[in-house]
């Protein structure tokens, strides 16, 4: 009976401490730093750049003389809301005669925390209670407003 025992509790610590283990999801584009390393700034073309690392994740919005690839890594353990665990991204500039102008990598670390404002923006008027807005309406129509009259 003991020996049952003490199997059950090391099943059980296995199974606590594998099901606390992370999953690991990968997001956007995934980066090969053979291809990266072909694109040569002031000869490398936007078709070029097309063909070696593909559709950009994003470009800028203006005139999209900026692409972007973008790879995140999130972690989620347990029950607990994902996190960001490793960020990159790079930038490729063009200029008009859409020749590379410039290549860039930031990380997670380049990244800046946005502090959202949650305030709502105060309307006018009042605001009425449930009754106010169901009985509101009862005596502002007079005979004379009526259709007809």
């Amino acid at each position: 009976m003991k020996l049952v025992f003490e199997k059950f509790i090391f099943v059980f610590i296995c199974m606590l401490i594998i099901n606390c283990s992370p999953i690991v999801e990968n997001r956007g584009y995934v980066f090969d730093n053979e291809l990266i390393s072909k694109i040569e700034v002031g000869e490398t073309n936007a078709g070029q750049v097309l063909n070696i690392l593909g559709t950009p994740s994003t470009t800028s919005t203006i005139d999209a003389k900026i692409w972007y690839y973008i790879y995140s890594k999130a972690e989620t353990t347990a029950f607990y809301q994902p996190s960001v665990s490793q960020r990159r991204i790079i930038t490729v500039g063009f200029n008009d005669e859409s020749r590379v102008t410039y290549i860039e990598e930031y990380g997670l670390q380049d990244g800046n925390i946005i502090a959202f404002n949650s305030n709502a923006t105060p309307t006018r008027g009042r605001e009425l209670t449930i009754l106010q807005q169901l009985f509101g309406n009862l005596g502002r129509l007079g005979a004379g407003s009526l259709p007809g009259n």
